[in-house]
């Protein structure tokens, strides 16, 4: 049996795909990259310090060490090293982000490069508070103005400054050398109060400092007792020197146009100054506070507070203009009038009742003039001072009231009175009944037909409905009694019209007859 058996293959076809093979091979090796090195040791040692390490690569003439911040789209180059190791000091703030680096190797004939490595660097350390300086008013432009010493951190953006117990953010203040703030509000002329601040810096990661202590503004107030010529000048302990408080110097000046005089206390006190204005022509007294520190470089002012005395003057004349009385109210109203020179705060309304009549409508016997309300005519706009009031508190039983209005001087010791004026009260009268014209039937609201009208002598009431075949359906002598839409005998009226009939006396004594139809719908 023959074998059957492949073909030999021609040597010459077996060297050309070795040799093909080869090439391959040879191809493959040229395209892969350089052997790769790690690093081994890479850790965050202090604040934006961070410690790296990485294998040492034989034959290695030297490393190049490059670095990429988180902003950044490309390694940059740092340091060439001969030895496998770096300690970095970062000298710009990370906040809680990675930085990423990469270590070139040179060898004589190739450069190889590591694998990338990261540190989490993250500012955790709070800024440094800022310190007090001042916090003074400017006197004028009547703003408070607040400076302080800068933070000692120079990562500091900025500073927040809030106001108030609890202390709540007024504005912010960019930074770190801008250490002055001129707050927006103005201060009245006649402003004594006492306003707090605090403030703390922050950092370009938003981390805060503590908020310092409270800011307090020298605060001076003036006040007389009424009728005094004794002036009282009282203000607060000021703390906000950095080096302490040296002194306190009260300046004030009687009238517009007199020299400033002053007055100084040491630092504990006391913190109030009085004085006897003896000279009755001095009607306004301006005063201000001035602070220093112990090394006479520093001063802090208080607003300037202008103190008017009450003038002793009274009115040239007042006036009631008018007085009438209005029943649609039903009220009496009063145009009154003083004079429009006279600055008063406030002034009287007596009133007087007619309590009998004799011989007559017009002859009264009054009751003593009492205080009625007190009114403050310098709230009126009117710059005549013409001024309203209406007075509701009447009674038809009184026939008439009469009326004076009084203006007090300051010191409630003498006073401009007016002339009296009589306003006469028309007698009650009674009103009409009121029936209505429709009921419906079942209707909790409109079920019922019920006469309204002054309460007349319940043996002369009589309330009475009919049919249109003039038969009576109901018929009642009690006021509180309503027709329903029954008859007599609760039987339920077909839908249509009805009549009513009421007949009463009323309490002046007139007897009257009411009559008219009622629609009953069902």
């Amino acid at each position: 049996m023959q074998q059957y058996s492949h073909p030999a293959t021609p040597f010459p076809r077996r060297i050309l795909a070795f040799v093909v093979l080869l090439l391959l091979f040879l191809q493959s090796v040229k395209a892969q990259p350089g052997p790769v090195f790690l690093f081994r040791d890479v850790a965050v040692v202090g604040h934006h310090v961070g410690r790296l390490s990485w294998d040492s690569v034989a034959g290695a003439e030297h490393y190049q060490l490059l670095r990429r911040y988180p902003d950044q789209e490309f390694f940059v180059p740092i340091a060439t090293l001969t030895a496998p190791h770096y300690v970095d000091t970062l000298r710009r703030v990370i906040c809680a982000d990675t930085v990423s680096y990469l270590v070139h190797a040179q060898l004589p004939d190739t450069l190889l490069t590591s694998d990338t490595a990261g540190l989490f660097f993250q500012d955790n350390i709070p800024t440094a508070a800022c310190a007090l300086r001042l916090c003074s008013v400017d006197t004028t432009l009547r703003r408070i103005l607040l400076s302080w010493y800068p933070s000692p951190d120079t990562d500091v953006m900025g500073y927040y400054i809030c106001s108030g117990s609890p202390c709540l953010q007024l504005d912010t203040v960019w930074g770190r050398l801008n250490t002055t703030y001129l707050c927006p509000d103005s201060l009245s002329p006649d402003s004594c109060a006492q306003y707090s601040f605090r403030i703390l810096a922050f950092d370009s990661c938003l981390q805060a400092s503590p908020l310092t202590p409270y800011f307090h503004n020298p605060a001076l107030c003036l006040t007389a007792p009424p009728c005094s010529r004794r002036l009282s000048c009282t203000w607060n302990r000021y703390i906000n020197m950095p080096d302490s408080v040296a002194r306190y110097t009260l300046h004030y000046r009687l009238g517009s146009g007199g020299p400033w005089l002053q007055h100084t206390v040491g630092p504990q006190g006391p913190f109030q100054f009085d004085t006897l204005i003896a000279d009755l022509s001095t009607s306004q007294v301006s005063a201000y506070l001035s602070v220093r520190n112990t090394p006479d470089s520093l001063e802090a002012l208080s607003m300037v507070f202008h103190f008017a005395f009450p003038q002793p003057d009274t009115a040239l004349y007042s006036r009631i203009l008018a007085a009438r009385y209005d029943d649609t109210l039903p009220a009496i109203v009063l145009s009154l009038q003083i004079d429009p020179d006279y600055p008063a705060d406030s002034c009287l309304l007596m009133r007087s009742a007619a309590v009998a009549q004799q011989n007559g409508l017009q002859d009264y016997h009054w009751s003593p003039f009492e205080p009625l309300a007190t009114l403050y005519p310098a709230a009126s706009a009117d710059p005549q001072q013409i001024f309203s009031y209406t007075d509701r508190d009447l009674t038809h039983a009184v026939p008439a009231y009469s009326y004076r209005l009084a203006v007090p001087d300051r010191c409630a010791q003498r006073h401009t009175t007016s002339d009296t004026v009589v306003v006469l009260i028309p007698p009650a009268v009674e009103p009409d009944a009121w029936i209505p014209n429709i009921i419906k039937a079942g209707d909790p609201d409109l079920g019922r037909l019920c006469p309204t009208f002054p309460s007349p002598l319940s043996q002369d009431y009589c309330f009475e409905i009919y049919n249109r075949h003039g038969h009576r359906l109901f018929r009642t002598h009690d006021l509180a009694d309503c027709w329903d839409g029954c008859d007599l005998q609760h039987r339920p009226q077909p839908q249509g019209v009805y009549v009513y009939r009421i007949t009463c006396r009323h309490s002046d004594g007139t007897k009257k007859t009411y009559t008219g139809a009622v629609t009953l719908l069902r």
